[in-house]
C-alpha cells in the first residue's frame, strides 16, 4: 500500500510537471505561427529627377531641383510563418503590407524665358514664372508581399526577442497628388521699328533689351497712376486685347495620380521584444525599416504648365526613381498554433 501511495505521488508529481510546461511559455516553441503588425513612422525620399525645359527657343532660365519632404507612414502587415526544427528558433513567413504614406514634392524657383505667339500673330518673349515655391501634397498607398526569415528566442517564461528580416516585392505604389502652383505670365515684345505696332522680333538675349516693350508686374508696378488701374487691372485688359499675359493664373487641373512602375524589390528588418499575454499569445513591441527603389515612366516632351495654366504637369513626372526609407515603431501580436509533439518522449513538449 505505501508503494501504491508512493506511486500515485509520483504520478501527481508528474502530471503537474507537465501541466506546467504546458500551461506556462511552452507555445513559444511550436512551429506556426500568425503576425499582425502595426508600423507607425517617417517617409524619407530621395528622388533621382531631372527637368526638361520643353519649351520653343529658351533664352533664359532659373528652375531648381525637385526635392521631396519628409511625411508619415503609417500601416499594417499580417503574415503567417513556419519555424524549423525541434527547437524552432528559425523559419520563414509571408503576407500582405499596406502602408498609407503623406509626404510633399517642392521646386523652389520656377521661371522660363522662351518664344511664343500671341493672337495677334505677334512672335514676342513669353516670361513664365511661379509666384510662389511650388508644393505638391501626396497621399501614397504601398501595397507589398513581404517575405522574411524569422528568429525568436525567449529569455524568461514571459520575455522573448522576435527578428523579421526579407524582402518586400512591391504591387502596387499610387501617388494622389495636389498642387498650390500659381503663375504669372509675363512679356516683352522687341519692335523692328520704333513704335509699338510695327512688326516683333524674339528677343532672345539673357535679358531682354531696354528698348524692349515690358508687360511685367515690376514694370506697371512702377509706372501705373495710383487710382487709373491696378496692375492686375492693366493685365487683364491687355489679355482681353489679345497679349497673353495675366497674373496669378491657378491651373485648371491641380491634383491628379500617378502609379509607379510595380515590381521593385526592397528590404525590411523588424526586431521586436515579444512579452506573453496568454500561452498562445504575445505581444511584440519593437522598430521597422523598410528599404525600397521605385521607378517611375517620365512623361515625354515634358512641360511644367501650357499656355495660361489650362493643363498642369505633377513634379513627379519629372521623377525617374525614387529611393524611399520608412522607419519608426511597431506594434503587433503574435499567436502561435498547432498541436505541440513530444518527439523526444521526455514528458515535455519539443523546443
Amino acid at each position: 500500500m505505501k508503494k501504491l501511495i508512493l506511486l500515485f505521488v509520483a504520478a501527481g508529481a508528474g502530471f503537474s510537471a507537465m501541466a506546467q510546461v504546458r500551461g506556462g511559455d511552452n507555445f513559444f516553441a511550436q512551429k506556426y505561427t500568425v503576425d499582425l503588425d502595426f508600423p507607425v513612422g517617417v517617409l524619407l525620399q530621395s528622388p533621382t529627377s531631372s527637368f526638361p525645359l520643353n519649351y520653343t527657343n529658351v533664352a533664359y532660365s532659373n528652375v531648381d531641383k525637385v526635392k521631396m519632404n519628409a511625411g508619415i507612414s503609417y500601416g499594417y502587415d499580417v503574415e503567417v510563418g513556419y519555424f524549423l526544427g525541434l527547437q524552432g528558433k528559425f523559419g520563414i513567413g509571408a503576407g500582405y503590407q499596406s502602408m498609407m504614406q503623406t509626404s510633399t514634392v517642392e521646386l523652389g524657383n520656377f521661371r522660363v524665358d522662351y518664344q511664343s505667339q500671341d493672337q495677334k500673330g505677334h512672335v514676342f518673349r513669353q516670361i513664365l514664372s511661379s509666384v510662389n515655391p511650388i508644393k505638391e501634397t501626396l497621399t501614397i498607398n504601398n501595397s507589398n508581399i513581404p517575405v522574411v526569415l524569422k528568429y525568436k528566442k525567449r529569455f524568461t517564461t514571459k520575455i522573448g526577442l522576435f527578428i523579421d528580416a526579407g524582402i518586400l516585392y512591391n504591387i502596387q505604389e499610387t501617388n494622389k497628388w495636389k498642387s498650390d502652383a500659381t503663375f504669372n505670365y509675363e512679356a516683352a515684345y522687341k519692335f523692328t521699328g520704333n513704335k509699338s505696332g510695327a512688326p516683333t522680333l524674339y528677343d532672345n538675349a539673357l535679358n531682354p533689351g531696354d528698348a524692349d516693350w515690358l508687360i511685367t508686374a515690376a514694370m506697371y508696378g512702377r509706372t501705373v497712376t495710383q487710382g487709373f488701374m491696378s496692375v492686375n487691372g492693366v493685365f487683364d485688359s491687355l489679355r482681353k486685347s489679345g497679349y497673353n499675359v495675366a497674373l496669378g493664373v491657378k491651373p485648371t487641373s491641380p491634383s491628379g495620380t500617378i502609379n509607379y512602375t510595380t515590381g521593385s524589390i526592397g528590404f525590411t528588418f523588424r526586431p521586436a521584444i515579444s512579452v506573453r499575454l496568454k500561452p498562445r499569445l504575445h505581444l511584440k513591441i519593437g522598430a521597422f525599416v523598410n528599404y525600397q527603389t521605385f521607378k517611375n515612366n517620365t512623361t515625354g516632351g515634358y512641360v511644367l504648365v501650357d499656355n495660361m495654366g489650362t493643363k498642369y504637369s505633377s513634379l513627379l513626372n519629372t521623377v525617374s526613381s525614387t529611393t524611399a526609407t520608412t522607419m519608426g515603431l511597431n506594434l503587433g501580436l503574435r499567436y502561435f498554433f498547432g498541436i505541440p509533439k513530444d518527439k523526444q518522449f521526455d514528458g515535455k513538449y519539443d523546443e
